[in-house]
């Protein structure tokens, strides 16, 4: 009787105490298991931080949510060979470098996942060889996206970026691949700064402040990128280049930006069949030189191509929208000239409010007149008869064009009132 009295109480202890549950045994789980091994989570809720520092895969199991406001990343990863699957993170660490997840060592692969942070997505640490792709990444605009810190020969592939400060960003970082990410809402879609020998391939960056901004790189492939309708922004650009050399702009699609290519003290770079299309401004150098620009296709721009303090630029073989067109050889070059004044551009430099002259007689007048240096003019010796590529107007490029003028002209009128009034 006494025996059964035993079992009864033991089985009472057993029913009484919390049952061990998947949230509460998924890092136990992670140390339990061998190198090698895949850990199948089942759907649920885990509000957990996990580190993970041997060779496993993590999969998810239905709608996986790993949710942590820790100050410590939700999900650490370190070591190598480590693989995340189908999982959701949701981080609502308040700290400035909160991150949701934390990468270094190599060799690592995160795919299929969805994150929402209030502050970093994730981030890249000393890592090497890490493949991110087919993920989603929505934030509050207080972190970055995808953030490289010394991480060189990682592949970031098809993911979806929106509302971050930065969508992906690399400093100190080399030799890694963007490729297929569609990034917009943030305030530069791609920031690369310090970093060389980078390809970004067929990314969609848009309604940004700046699609893209490359400081002080060296030998980046652009290729194949859409960065349009970034223009809500006096300062934005489609694509900012700022001290780049030896780098290789081609077969980008550049619409409705306030600027579509901005270049500023950059060098021996090679810009090569992109499409410029309905941009406040076309392209603009400022004292960029030695760089070529050829075979672009420039139709819709308000101001086709600025440039000051730029000097010995290769420009030829390009079409612009904008230029007199007069092919008497049959090679489908104008002999006529395309000449890129920076008289205008120069005066409201000095005085923003004489912006609310664009293209008035009086001041096509004296930029006639008070011709700009020689060496200080853009000037495509022979422009292309014909576009270099297809280029489909749409209905709303006039409008979109009209709005970006009209844009100015109420910030020349705010700056001109204020100043009188100064007075």
């Amino acid at each position: 009787m006494s025996q059964l009295k035993y079992m009864l109480l033991i089985l009472v202890l057993v029913l009484l105490l919390p049952g061990e549950t998947d949230a509460a045994t998924l890092q136990s789980k992670i140390e339990r298991a061998v190198p090698g091994e895949t850990i199948e989570i089942s759907e649920g809720i885990y509000e957990e931080n996990l580190v993970i520092t041997k060779p496993i895969t993590l999969k998810g199991q239905g709608k996986v949510l790993i949710r942590s406001c820790e100050e410590q990343p939700a999900i650490t990863i370190k070591g190598e060979h480590v693989s995340l699957e189908q999982i959701q993170v949701e981080y609502c660490g308040e700290g400035k470098e909160a991150t949701a997840i934390s990468i270094s060592g190599s060799k690592h692969q995160l795919t299929d996942f969805e994150i929402e942070t209030k502050r970093y997505g994730i981030r890249l640490d000393g890592a090497s060889e890490v493949n991110i792709q087919d993920g989603l990444i929505t934030g509050q605009r207080k972190g970055n996206g995808i953030d490289l810190w010394e991480s060189s020969h990682n592949t970031i592939q098809n993911m979806k970026i929106t509302r971050m400060q930065d969508g992906i960003y690399l400093e100190q970082s080399h030799q890694n691949t963007l490729r297929q990410n569609h990034i917009q809402g943030s305030r530069y879609g791609m920031h690369l700064m310090f970093a060389d020998d980078n390809v970004l391939e067929k990314n969609i960056a848009q309604y940004n402040m700046t699609g893209t901004m490359l400081m002080r790189v060296n030998r980046v492939q652009v290729v194949g990128n859409d960065f349009s309708y970034n223009r809500d922004n006096v300062n934005a650009q489609g694509l900012l280049i700022y001290f780049v050399e030896n780098s290789r702009i081609a077969e980008n699609s550049l619409t409705g930006n306030r600027v579509g290519i901005y270049m500023e003290t950059s060098e021996d770079n090679l810009m090569t069949n992109n499409k410029v299309m309905d941009n406040f401004i076309g392209v603009q150098f400022t004292k960029a030189n030695n760089n070529q620009l050829t075979r672009n296709t420039f139709v819709g721009n308000v101001n086709e191509a600025q440039a000051i303090e730029s000097s010995n630029n290769e420009v030829s073989h390009n079409y612009w929208d904008a230029s007199a067109k007069l092919d008497l050889k049959g090679k489908g070059e104008s002999i006529l000239p395309f000449v890129a004044d920076p008289y205008f551009l120069t005066l409201t430099a000095d005085v923003p409010e004489f912006q609310l002259f664009f293209q008035s007689p009086g001041v096509l007048l004296l930029q006639k007149r008070l011709k700009s240096p020689t060496d200080q003019v853009l000037t495509d010796e022979a422009p292309l008869m014909e576009t270099t590529m297809e280029v489909e107007r749409t209905e709303t490029s006039a409008s979109a064009l009209w709005a970006m003028s009209v844009g100015m002209i109420i910030v020349s009128t705010s700056l001109f009132i204020v100043g009188r009034k100064r007075v």
